[in-house]
């Protein structure tokens, strides 16, 4: 059993996260984009391990690179989390109209396809760009309220922010509330859910489905609610494209009620949310979270 976190800890930790936002609130979106790269470059030399697990990542998923090209690309995945980490900071002190102003909203027409059943909508996201960007517009763009799967921090001081800047624009994260019964319900009301399926699983409770060539332990969660509840599933990403810009890009949606029965099973429909997912990270492979330890039991079975 882990120890309880000490409230000095969280009093220091968030003292250290309050002096960081304001530091990112003095500054323009360029000096932040430049310390972030920095500071990517900084993480990357001084984090063995997760250096280990981001070029065994690249290597499995991307054979055919160099490696010269994948050095290229692992600090590029390092400068491009160090630039959002600070930019998340200056977003929080946007509103709604300046926040509006850094996107560029492509394919809203996929949200009115996949809502004109009368059902409610799931968006299907990945853990690439500034996935928190990606929700905040969902809910400045869109009238259902949405929901944001989410595991809360152990920190409960940096936890009520987190809470709080999740919850503009009408969204509402779900922590650790019976977040099954009250998907369900939302949906049965027309509301909007997002899922994120690109995380490593336990094979207790995943299935196992292709994802960049290897097997790889999936949760079927969302399969199972798409075919209980018949929900629309529409793909997301929001990019990071130049200091202070977003992409929200929308695909076009999964319809439910054009597959049979036996595609709507764990197995296939997990498989075909999985090869979405890896058809928006191959288009800018550079903002996806590499340094995850998405294919560990291949990792510890290579090094044993």
């Amino acid at each position: 059993m882990s120890r309880e976190r000490s409230a000095l800890r969280n009093r220091l930790e968030f003292a250290a996260y309050r002096l960081a936002q304001l530091g990112a609130g003095a500054l323009g979106p360029q000096a932040l984009a430049r310390i972030g790269s920095l500071a990517g470059d900084v993480f990357l030399a001084a984090s063995a391990r997760r250096r280990e697990i981001l070029r065994f990542n690249l290597r499995l998923a991307f054979p055919e690179m160099t490696a010269a090209e994948r050095s290229r690309m692992a600090r590029a995945v390092s400068r491009h989390f160090g630039r959002v980490s600070l930019d998340i900071l200056r977003l929080q002190r946007l509103d709604r109209e300046a926040f509006r102003r850094e996107l560029t909203v492509v394919g809203e027409e996929h949200i009115a396809a996949a809502a004109a059943p009368g059902h409610g909508i799931i968006y299907l996201a990945a853990h690439m760009g500034l996935w928190e960007v990606a929700a905040l517009t969902v809910g400045l763009i869109r009238p259902e309220t949405f929901l944001i799967v989410n595991r809360p921090l152990d920190n409960p001081l940096l936890e009520e922010e987190v809470v709080r800047f999740r919850s503009r624009f009408g969204n509402e994260p779900l922590g650790k509330r019976k977040v099954l019964r009250t998907i369900l319900a939302h949906l049965g009301e027309r509301g909007a859910v997002g899922f994120l399926v690109d995380q490593r699983v336990s094979p207790e409770v995943g299935v196992e489905v292709p994802f960049f060539g290897q097997p790889t332990w999936t949760h079927p969660a969302l399969a199972r609610i798409v075919r209980k509840t018949r929900t629309s599933v529409v793909p997301l990403c929001a990019l990071w494209e130049a200091p202070g810009r977003y992409e929200v890009r929308f695909f076009e949606p999964l319809l439910p009620d054009s597959l049979d029965e036996a595609e709507l099973e764990d197995l296939p429909l997990t498989a075909r949310f999985s090869a979405i997912t890896e058809s928006m990270i191959r288009r800018r492979p550079e903002q996806w979270l590499w340094f995850h330890d998405r294919w560990r039991h291949l990792r510890l079975a290579q090094k044993s």
